[in-house]
């Protein structure tokens, strides 16, 4: 039985190995090709077609993706935590017609919010929030 080799989500040898059945393929995430011998905080990359490189030592993690989207619940509780969930009415409120009343309904009938919304610009800039704050204020959401 031919043996795979797991590598991590930046293509890093985790050192897992895993025997499957000749006439099956490697699920994603594995490979057929063994990865190299590595010396002190060496490591070894897949690099696909070209197999595998031997790199100085780990690279550094990549920043995790800023979510997109989270539910309604999830932006009023980091609202919350982050003391702004009073002033979005006030915010909204602020808003010229017709913005008004659609970022009311955003706000009251939505079950997501989106990052990318003309609704969630609005109230940033209602609240002079910056890209950082509301980039981190979806991430928090999404742990909640």
């Amino acid at each position: 039985m031919p043996t795979i080799y797991k590598f991590d989500e930046q293509f890093i040898a985790t050192g897992e190995t895993r025997e499957i059945s000749a006439s099956e393929g490697a699920p994603f995430g594995w490979t057929r090709t063994a990865p190299p011998e590595t010396i002190g905080t060496q490591v070894a990359q897949f690099s696909g077609r070209d197999g595998w490189a031997l790199l100085a030592e780990a690279p550094t993690a990549l920043p995790a993706p800023v979510p997109q989207v989270v539910t309604m619940r999830q932006a009023r509780l980091a609202l919350l935590q982050q003391g702004l969930l009073a002033s979005i009415q006030p915010a909204i409120d602020s808003l010229d017609e017709p913005h008004r009343s659609g970022a009311n309904i955003e706000w009251e009938y939505s079950q997501t919010v989106e990052r990318n919304r003309p609704f969630v610009e609005l109230l940033s800039q209602a609240l002079e929030l910056t890209d950082e704050d509301l980039d981190a204020l979806f991430t928090l959401a999404a742990t909640l």
